[in-house]
């Protein structure tokens, strides 16, 4: 490696790959040029540089000068074009795409097309400060691309597939949202690198780029790969304030309750009052402070809807179009928050998922939590600082849920507090549970749900009422409860992941308990009693600051710590046991939040966490840091690491110049106290403190298959293959097989495919699983089995026999997959058990939940797909035949054997390669030594 690059820690540390040694030349051009030096970084996904900035208060390219805006484009494009390869585009590649005066100079865009096609992502952000010095070049651009910008089928078809995606397995907290008048507001042909938005790397692929909405409660982004039409990405732009989809209407003219140039209060009610001032005040934050004209820079109208009833109360979001509320939740960081959305959509871009996802998150936080320290509405007191770790006496603690009656099933349940009615305390409060059964199954969900009022009320009155999680909303459950005259609601969760705070404005308590505890209780045969108490043991912080939505009588609370993340369960630093590796929540945009949101509040006010010691630089030269951050270096697919570094960038470039204090005063623009390095040092200790450049390596994410298998038969061994299939003359000699479960119900066979996944080259056998059927137990439901199997194969009569295949698996996790069957000497077939497999063995089962149809379930399969991506990779598996139950000289067949459930799915299986072979020993040259004379 190069001297230049090797004295660069932060390069090495973030790079996907070692750089190549014309990389390396490029690098120390890059740094030899630069008037004081350069430091470099390097972008995880490509391993090219993703960060360059001049040491020191230099420039870049001294010999080019910029005095304005047109001057500025200009030697950005001249050093953009000159390195373009560093960064692993083109000059050809970048086009400029805008420039932005700012108070501190220009800001110039660059965004990548490869033979006129956009790359999706893709920008370059090129720095220049007023005296025309070019400090930084930062950003993603998809390295080496090669590949056919025809797609296989027309915009239209891809349009359709992804609406039929979004219908298939809608959004919405139970996938429930309302999908009447979804279409495609666009779709746009996009190369597409895959695993970028994770900070993995992938392949280059061109892809349909849909965007499926309703204007009101659905927005997807769905990528279709244009050559195979599969669905490879998909992620909600509904940027919503709480950890679930919300249900609103676009407003209609009719509807319009009040105007700018209106009188005010006028006739308007509490929530559209606190609407008009909310908007306000975040309209006056962006514009006092940072100079900026509404969301878009441009003055549009900031329009808000509210109290609409298709929203899933409480809840509010940013749509793309309109910021909605329920009543009863518009307090000033709430609606502050929705417009961060909208912000954050027409600066960064930041994606909604994975850490890009979370950055757009914290950033509404920080924006709305801004706003409650300067205005004086909604201001809950105390507001004092708060002690480092502790949480807030206003949080709902942690509590703890012991089952006291019948004896066979008592002990302690995994809670969470529910976010509405009364706080428990120590004492706890003990009552008797009865489970509530319906009078109907609303929307075909459970008899016990609770969506629908109770045929047992009188036998509710007074007590705890049980229900399962699913099909309704929590609000809609604990109303249900409270009207029954029940005193509290226990949910009992659906999943067996950890149980999350139910929300709604029931009067009533509330708790979630975990599916094991649920299921005992709803199959006691004698009265059950429970006991609820508060088990938090640490002391509280009396202050209401760094809650966020305190102020909402619908929450009942707040609903996130920013001070301390980990009192709401959401991480605080990247190593915290909380941080979210999931794919649910769009990769835990709502709870990795909270790493973001702490290094915001530590700035602020100061504190030593994790070891490091942080100092105050106040809330105004913290805000000007972030936004700085967020306008000027962060892009769609921006990491923790990145914003690291933008946030210490963005810092050093705020060093002495003017600045303006945190206002929403529409008549008062004030300045703030200079940035000094001294602040710079706090802002790196910050990020330190919350790691924002450590990897979450607690997620241990990874593909489903091990790479570089070993030698079949190893060095001690011949190998002879007995039998082989490439697929490559299709499944002439294969016999197909079939199984539907429902009368009316559909499969899908397998077939050959020429358009494999994963640049798999030649042919393969695919099994489908695609996102298809109607969980009807009849018309349309998949819930189906296919399977191929080979011609008879006979072993040889020694030897070791091994059966190898190459496949890529990408199902719907735990309800799809596939498994490979033997039959021996005509024998009926038999699953291959986990022990036979001698390299890439099935990771998991088959979910039997309840409700899983396949009738492969709780059998050996592979499902699933890499490591939280909705993509799988190719691998090989090896199989012991004699451990399989073949034995040499016996005659077998295998079959591969695809399995679905009644609804959704992913992609499927692909086969390739199958070969059974023969390993023998092999032969020991002996040398004879003959007796002389």
């Amino acid at each position: 490696m190069a001297a230049g690059l090797a004295a660069l820690p932060a390069l090495s540390a973030e790079a996907a790959s070692t750089p190549t040694k014309s990389d390396q030349n490029v690098v120390q051009r890059m740094e030899a040029e630069a008037s004081e030096g350069a430091r470099f970084k390097t972008e995880r996904t490509t391993g090219k540089v993703g960060f360059v900035r001049a040491a020191s208060q230099g420039d870049l390219m001294p010999s080019q000068k910029a005095a304005d805006g047109a001057s500025a484009a200009a030697k950005a494009t001249a050093y953009v074009d000159k390195y373009a390869g560093a960064f692993g585009a083109t000059a050809d590649q970048l086009t400029e795409a805008g420039v932005t005066a700012t108070k501190l100079g220009w800001t110039v865009r660059y965004d990548q097309t490869y033979q006129g096609v956009p790359v999706f992502g893709a920008r370059l952000l090129a720095n220049l400060d007023k005296s025309g010095d070019l400090t930084s070049v930062n950003g993603f651009v998809a390295p080496d691309l090669s590949l056919s910008t025809t797609p296989a089928f027309s915009q239209a078809e891809a349009a359709a597939r992804a609406i039929s995606t979004v219908r298939a397995n809608p959004p919405g907290a139970d996938g429930d949202a309302d999908l009447s008048g979804i279409k495609a507001a666009s779709t746009t042909l996009s190369v597409y690198r895959l695993g970028a938005i994770r900070g993995q790397t992938g392949d280059n692929i061109l892809a349909w780029v849909v965007e499926v909405t309703n204007q009101k409660n659905v927005r997807d982004m769905v990528f279709v790969d244009a050559s195979t039409g599969k669905v490879v990405n998909r992620y909600s732009m509904i940027a919503d304030a709480l950890d679930r989809e919300v249900y609103e209407e676009s407003p209609e003219p009719a509807n319009l309750v009040w105007k700018e140039g209106d009188p005010f209060p006028g006739t308007l009610n509490q929530s559209h009052q606190d609407l008009v001032e909310g908007s306000g005040d975040a309209y006056w934050l962006f514009k006092n402070t940072f100079g900026r004209d509404s969301f878009d820079g441009e003055g549009s109208t900031m329009k808000t809807v509210n109290n609409d009833p298709t929203i899933s109360c409480p809840n509010a979001n940013w749509n793309g179009v309109t910021t909605n509320y329920c009543t009863d939740v518009t307090s000033d960081d709430t609606v502050a928050h929705e417009w961060g959305h909208a912000y954050t959509e027409y600066t960064s871009g930041l994606i909604y998922q994975w850490q890009s996802g979370a950055m757009n998150e914290a950033f509404s936080d920080i924006w709305g939590e801004t706003v409650d320290q300067v205005n004086d509405r909604f201001n809950e007191t105390p507001n004092t600082p708060r002690v480092e770790g502790q949480c807030s006496k206003f949080t709902r603690g942690n509590v703890g849920v012991t089952i006291n009656a019948p004896a066979e099933i008592a002990g302690p349940c995994e809670a969470a507090p529910a976010a509405f009615g009364p706080v428990f305390d120590k004492d706890g409060v003990t009552s008797d549970v009865v489970v509530g059964t319906d009078v109907a199954e609303e929307g075909g969900g459970s008899p016990t749900d609770g969506c629908s009022p109770f045929d047992n009320a009188a036998a509710l009155a007074g007590k705890f009422a049980y229900v399962d999680r699913g099909t309704c909303s929590f609000a809609i459950k604990a109303d249900h409860a409270e009207a029954a005259g029940a005193t509290g609601i226990v949910i009992g969760n659906n999943v067996p992941d950890p149980p999350s705070s139910p929300v709604g404005t029931a009067d009533i308590y509330g708790v979630m308990i975990d599916q094991a505890s649920g299921a005992k209780i709803k199959g006691a045969t004698g009265t059950v009693n429970i006991t609820i108490k508060d088990i938090d043991e640490d002391p509280k912080d009396n202050t209401y600051r760094w809650l966020s939505g305190e102020g909402d009588p619908a929450f009942g609370g707040a609903i996130r710590d920013m001070w301390t993340p980990t009192c709401y369960g959401d991480p605080g630093k990247v190593s915290d046991a909380e941080y979210w590796c999931s794919t649910d929540d769009s990769g835990g945009v709502h709870s990795n939040s909270g790493v973001v949101n702490h290094t915001f509040a530590l700035l602020v006010d100061g504190s030593t966490s994790n070891g490091v010691e942080v100092a105050s630089i106040g809330l105004d030269k913290a805000a000007n840091v972030f936004w700085r951050a967020q306008s000027a270096y962060l892009t769609p697919t921006s990491r923790f690491p990145d914003l690291a570094n933008a946030l210490t960038t963005g810092c050093a470039d705020l060093v002495g110049k003017p600045i303006n204090a945190v206002s929403i005063d529409p008549d008062t623009v004030t300045a703030a106290d200079p940035i000094t390095a001294e602040d710079c040092a706090a802002v790196l200790a910050a990020t330190q403190a919350t790691e924002l450049n450590v990897e979450p390596t607690q997620c241990n994410f990874k593909p489903m298959f091990a790479k570089n298998p070993p030698a079949l038969c190893g060095s001690k061994f011949k190998t002879r293959t007995v039998w082989k299939e490439t697929f490559e003359k299709g499944l002439g000699k294969w016999a197909k097989t079939q199984k539907i479960v429902f009368e009316g119900g559909i499969a899908e066979p397998w077939k050959t495919a020429s358009d494999l996944p994963g640049s798999h080259g030649s042919k393969a056998a695919y099994g489908p699983a695609p996102d298809e059927g109607a969980c009807s137990n009849g018309a349309n439901d998949f819930s189906s089995t296919n399977g191929i199997t080979t011609p008879q194969v006979k072993l040889p009569g020694n030897g070791v026999q091994k059966l190898s295949f190459q496949h890529y698996v990408a199902t719907e996790t735990g309800y799809d997959g596939g498994t490979v069957k033997i039959s021996v000497n005509g024998k009926d077939f038999k699953i291959v058990p986990k022990s036979a497999y001698l390299y890439n063995k099935p990771l998991e089962l088959t979910s039997e939940a309840e409700g899983n149809t396949n009738p492969l379930a709780g059998k050996t399969g592979f499902t699933g797909t890499d490591g939280g991506l909705p993509t799988g990779s190719w691998g090989t598996s090896i199989i012991d035949l004699k451990k399989a139950g073949a034995k040499p000289g016996q005659k077998i067949k295998i079959r591969f054997e695809i399995g679905r459930d009644g609804c959704g799915g992913n992609d499927g299986w692909y086969v390739d390669n199958v070969k059974v072979v023969k390993c023998v020993k092999k032969q020991q040259n002996k040398v004879v030594l003959g007796r002389q004379g």
